[in-house]
């Protein structure tokens, strides 16, 4: 396998499988439903600017997401399939820039550049998030080609491929802020360790390190001060200053203590953990010192920082990937009994589905046929039992993931689609009936529905109730963890969602409806 075939078939097998993803499974609430309605909201109002969310500025992420699903927008038109694919297809650029990276700075690692894009397309977090129409993906990506462009100006001295890797952390602040810095500052100041030794001196290398650094703020600032200027006072505090700081020192969401990413970093890295214990030595080569250098040090400061998630951890991915790829390659591949294990585990859960469903979401069960699905991991298993090789190695875990994926994806479906409720008020909004939503809105329902007008949100009761004798005709959405063939029948329209329940309940029935019995 060639060096662009080892890319081009990650590329390929990242491309497949998003669109087997896309068509299976709903837009993801909260998240998706949220970002693309913004983008949608942006679109509405032509706010270039000002991310809006429900008709107020949306200062939790700056504008880049958005910006590029409007491009596809403006160039294909306005399908859900449009939308949803171009931030993946953005990604999937992270798979050459990953590869560019290792042929320019390890020019004899070849193998380790054609095997390296599988290895980060067959990693657990990576292949769940890479379909998602989410930030740290993008940010990846944004974040590689900087590396990219400052591994080009050490390996070749070329001054202009710092162009590149400004524009590169340019692109990340605009795709989540700051935070890039997080990830780009330890591997760049770090570069004594893993530079080649041909190129420029040290001096000049980290003189261009701060010439990108530069570049990529002030790309930053040339959105954030206009946006500041158009958004208002608060916006601006928020962009400039508070989703930055609020993170570092005290979280305002997402707070979890320091160890919380140690065993998170396990799953996330399936099925390569087992590798990592026969990783000896472990900083040998300038490769796996670079990769270390992209790993521990961003690792080390999320865990310092109170706000925490999972996909925090996605721009080291391809670091980490690196690594382990250094020594999938360093030998030919024995027998993975950790890999047939989880296969064998991935079988069993296949086997016991129609009961877990049954047993978890009674409202959406599952054929029995979906215990067939278990053929496809065992099969796998088995392969590598009799004859190990690598293609299969790095692939097996990624098939069994959208193999079972693909049985759930019916649950999935009815489990997490708000399709129904976004279309039932797309039709209130064509009869101009006046909406208003129970709760903490985060727009999901706009993007679904295309919607045009903002909901009136209330989190209080007299508020509400207020609202609904002020609009006779209007509707109130409400969302309950339980329900009752009373509050059914007070509703005008209702749906199951994540072990709850949407009511869509007309504002003459609202003060009957809340009588109901409470959560």
């Amino acid at each position: 396998m060639t060096l662009f075939g080892g890319t081009a078939l990650a590329a390929l097998l990242g491309a497949a499988s998003l669109l087997i993803r896309v068509g299976a499974l709903p837009l993801m609430p909260i998240d998706e439903t949220r970002y693309l309605s913004v983008a949608w909201e942006m679109w509405q109002h032509h706010s270039l600017l000002v991310p809006l969310l429900n008709g107020e500025p949306y200062a939790h992420k700056p504008p880049l997401l958005f910006w590029l699903i409007q491009l596809g927008w403006a160039l294909f038109g306005t399908s859900t399939l449009v939308s949803r694919l171009m931030i993946p297809l953005v990604g999937l650029g992270a798979f050459w820039l990953l590869a560019d990276i290792v042929r320019r700075l390890a020019p004899d690692a070849r193998a380790t550049a054609r095997w390296a894009p599988l290895v980060l397309f067959g990693t657990t977090l990576w292949w769940l998030y890479l379909p998602l129409s989410m930030f740290d993906i993008l940010l990846t990506t944004c974040l590689l080609l900087a590396v990219d462009g400052l591994v080009r100006h050490l390996t070749g001295g070329h001054r202009r491929a710092l162009w590149l890797a400004g524009l590169g952390l340019g692109l990340g602040v605009l795709a989540k802020g700051p935070v890039v810095y997080l990830y780009w500052l330890p591997l760049a100041l770090g570069l004594r360790c893993w530079r080649p030794a041909a190129g420029p001196t040290t001096a000049a290398a980290y003189r261009g390190v701060l010439a990108a650094s530069l570049l990529g703020a002030l790309i930053g600032l040339a959105w954030a001060l206009p946006a500041a200027w158009v958004g208002g006072s608060d916006y601006a505090g928020a962009i400039l200053w508070h989703q930055a700081t609020g993170r570092l020192v005290d979280a305002f969401d997402h707070a979890r203590p320091w160890y919380w990413y140690l065993p998170v970093l396990l799953a996330a890295g399936l099925p390569w953990v087992a590798l990592w214990s026969r990783q000896r030595p472990w900083l040998a080569t300038p490769l796996q010192r670079f990769a270390a250098w992209g790993v521990l040090p961003p690792l080390l400061l999320l865990s310092l920082i109170s706000g925490k998630q999972i996909h925090y951890l996605m721009p080291t991915l391809p670091f980490l990937a690196l690594w382990l790829t250094e020594r999938l390659v360093a030998r030919p591949p024995g027998r993975p009994w950790y890999l047939i294990a989880l296969l064998a585990g991935v079988a069993g859960l296949m086997l016991a589905l129609p009961e877990l469903a049954a047993r978890t979401l009674p409202a959406e069960p599952l054929s029995g046929w979906t215990r067939l699905g278990a053929l496809l991991p065992l099969g796998l298993a088995a392969w590598l039992f009799r004859r190990p090789r690598r293609a299969v190695l790095v692939l097996a875990w990624p098939a069994a993931l959208l193999a079972l994926l693909w049985l759930l994806s019916p649950t999935l479906q009815r489990h997490y689609d708000l399709s129904p409720m976004a279309e039932r008020l797309a039709g209130l909004e064509h009869q101009a009936a006046p909406l208003a939503y129970d709760g903490d809105y985060q727009d999901q329902f706009r993007f679904l529905g295309r919607l045009s007008t903002d909901l009136a949100v209330f989190e209080h009761d007299q508020a509400l109730a207020d609202w609904a004798r002020a609009h006779p005709g209007g509707y109130l959405i409400a969302s309950r963890r339980t329900t009752s063939p009373r509050r059914e029948a007070l509703a005008a329209f209702h749906q199951p969602y994540r072990g709850r329940t949407y009511f869509l309940v007309p504002a003459e029935r609202w003060n009957a409806f809340i009588a109901t019995s409470s959560d």
